[in-house]
């Protein structure tokens, strides 16, 4: 059966107490010290993560300024560009206007010179023949500067009111 002896009991409590002060000593310390390294490397992990990602924060604000300046910047230059488009196509089309209105004015003064000569030439001609009509009329020849400065100022007077 089973029998208690004070002897055993204490024997058994210092093998315990031997036992435990052996762990303690050289087991405890030492996974104590592994778990400590390893509690510190996942902190360190850890702080670095957190550092790692705060700089992809900021990295990633810098990367949205900078493209959203860039595109600010294409627009601008956009802008700008069809500006001076459009200013060089006024400036083209006013040149063209006024090297329209350029050449309609000389064209003008042009017909207007032809025109000119034109009727100076039928009026000499109608003067030669109103002349020469009345020399046959009046069988005579008129010849003479008065005559056909009669005839040119009765031409000019009939051009006049017409």
């Amino acid at each position: 059966m089973l029998e208690f002896h004070l002897s055993n009991i204490l024997f058994t409590i210092v093998n315990l107490l031997v036992l435990y002060a052996f762990l303690r000593k050289f087991l405890f310390g030492r996974v104590n010290a592994v778990l400590a390294q390893r509690a510190a490397l996942v902190e360190e992990a850890i702080t670095s993560a957190q550092t790692q990602n705060r700089e992809a924060e900021e990295l990633k604000t810098q990367y949205e300024e900078k493209l959203t300046d860039a595109r600010q910047e294409a627009a601008k230059i956009v802008a700008d560009a069809q500006t001076r488009a459009q200013r060089a196509y006024e400036g083209k089309l006013a040149e063209a206007e006024d090297d329209a209105k350029r050449l309609r004015s000389e064209a003008e003064a042009q017909i207007a010179s032809e025109r000119e000569v034109m009727l100076r030439g039928a009026r000499n001609e109608v003067a030669s023949l109103a002349l020469l009509a009345a020399a046959k009329v009046a069988e005579k020849a008129m010849d003479r500067a008065d005559d056909k400065a009669l005839v040119n100022a009765f031409l000019s007077e009939v051009g006049e009111g017409a």
